[in-house]
């Protein structure tokens, strides 16, 4: 992340095409302007989160993740059991 100090009416540029403009600072609040291209689509974070949160379905996990994951415990789990095996016999 890049840290920037600034102070009202200067300006940040990003790219050939969007400027952010420090409009105010008030206590702790900062009014900020952009100018970008229109295609651009710009949101605060709070409210897409918000909508995603809300509005996004779960995401679903390919079949082959899930079978490589259970292959992956399952190969864990007599891995255990050998080694608690081998504990065993050497302590005897």
């Amino acid at each position: 992340m890049l840290v920037l100090t600034r102070k009202s009416e200067q300006k940040i540029l990003i790219g050939k095409d969007i400027v952010i403009t420090i409009l105010r600072v008030y206590g702790d609040q900062v009014s900020i302007g952009i100018d970008a291209p229109k295609e651009m689509r710009i949101f605060r974070e709070e409210l897409v989160k918000d909508s995603v949160a809300e509005t996004a379905p779960p995401v679903p996990v390919p079949t082959a993740e899930v079978e490589l994951v259970s292959a992956e415990q399952n190969g864990a789990a007599r891995l255990r059991k050998r080694l608690q095996k081998q504990t065993v016999t050497q302590e005897v």
